[in-house]
């Protein structure tokens, strides 16, 4: 257990809460009640995908549907052809099947250009929240690793730190001919791909001659109007702000109608658009008493207030998975029940923190209890282990 990690981790979600008690919108219970109903609405909801993939298709993006994992993985080989440098954006979708690691073990070289992404990447260390991944890591500890990766000295500054990860990404971007990002969104409405970011990166990892897009089936709208919705609330719970520095709609590939009013693609990049759409159990899920559990957006705020989290940071995780909805999640598509369902202290401070009121203690006590008994003892174990957590916690802190 790395206690000046989790110390380092409540300092940076303490200024978030900060940020969210200053920036909180007035109507944000309005916000949180129009992004329950278009969740409600849409997951699960096979018409409504079949009309989004329709709508996407006459923009002339490419669709592919994938049941599993591995499908997912050949798909995207087979859209890269013989590339062997592929630039990519944070995805929890690409993490979820493993892509950077299937990529490099076919030879490939993957480039994460968001720059706590790459600093994982180099560092080869787990994510602690899921936007913002290095959060639980000094700048002491990044600029060691980061020393000795690129093999010159490099100051515990952050300022320093982002420019020389910066320049190692700004030079990958300028060789790669191929881009992967995930999406926040897919509109059924306008068959559009709703993507934000903070860094710009996405915005350059796009623009390549191919751009693919690697999301899940949950993440169908009804139109650009709730994603947005659904957006500003990701931004303010993530990071506290009202909204992210960029959004990005994309309805098709580049074109132009300057001449004569007709439609000549492919002016810029990119000149090809691939979307891969994720199944792995999710419509299984949603058929089985789980569908609540794809509501979720990633914003990560449960585990701003996850008495457990805060304790033992990403210990309390499996896989990129984290807290108790990521290992929830984790044990119902992978059909293994992890020890650490039984870290969840079902206090509810998860249910009350998100913005879809997502019942995560219920579906734990789901998962992990074969009745009353077997639940009074996961709740009594989990609980001592916090105690005595915490007083490791606090003979480190003093």
């Amino acid at each position: 257990m790395n206690f000046e990690e989790v110390i380092a981790l409540r300092k940076a979600f303490n200024s978030v809460k900060e940020r969210q008690a200053l920036n909180r919108p007035k109507d944000f219970s309005e916000k949180k009640l129009k992004l329950i109903s278009s969740r409600k609405s849409c997951v699960g909801n096979n018409e409504l995908l079949a009309i989004a993939i329709e709508k996407l298709k006459k923009n002339g993006i490419k669709v592919h549907l994938a049941k599993e994992k591995q499908e997912a993985i050949d798909i995207i080989l087979g859209e890269l052809g013989s590339e062997k440098l592929v630039v990519k954006s944070k995805s929890n979708v690409t993490k979820e099947i493993g892509l950077t690691k299937a990529l490099e073990e076919k030879g490939l070289t993957v480039i994460e250009t968001d720059i706590g992404d790459r600093i994982l990447q180099i560092l080869d260390a787990k994510p602690s929240h899921p936007t913002g991944p290095v959060t639980h890591l000094s700048a002491k500890e990044i600029a060691r690793g980061l020393s000795k990766y690129y093999n010159i000295p490099i100051k515990e500054d952050p300022e320093e730190i982002v420019k020389i990860v910066k320049a190692d990404v700004v030079s990958n971007l300028g060789k790669a001919k191929i881009g992967i990002t995930g999406a926040n969104a897919i509109t059924a409405e306008e068959g559009s791909i709703v993507m934000t970011h903070n860094e710009g990166n996405i915005y350059e990892v796009m623009r390549k001659e191919k751009h693919i897009v690697v999301t899940s089936i949950d993440k169908i709208y009804p139109d650009i109007e709730s994603a947005v919705n659904m957006l500003k609330i990701l931004s303010f719970n993530a990071t506290g702000s009202i909204i992210p520095s960029f959004v990005e709609v994309i309805s098709g590939v580049s074109k132009t109608a300057d001449v004569e009013k007709k439609f000549i693609k492919g002016v810029h990049s990119p000149s090809e658009i691939v979307l891969i759409l994720l199944d792995n159990k999710r419509s299984e899920l949603a058929r089985n008493g789980f569908k609540e559990l794809l509501y979720c957006v990633g914003c990560g705020n449960c585990l701003l207030h996850c008495p457990m989290y805060n304790t033992i940071g990403n210990e309390f995780a499996k896989e990129n998975h984290l807290g108790g909805k990521g290992i929830a999640y984790y044990s119902l598509y992978s059909d293994e029940k992890p020890e650490k369902l039984e870290l969840c202290l079902t206090c509810g401070r998860c249910k009350e923190n998100c913005p879809l009121d997502l019942d995560i203690p219920a579906i734990i006590k789901k998962i992990r209890s074969d009745g009353i008994s077997s639940e009074i003892y996961y709740f009594l174990k989990s609980h001592m282990l916090w105690v005595y957590y915490q007083l490791c916690l606090r003979s480190k802190a003093i």
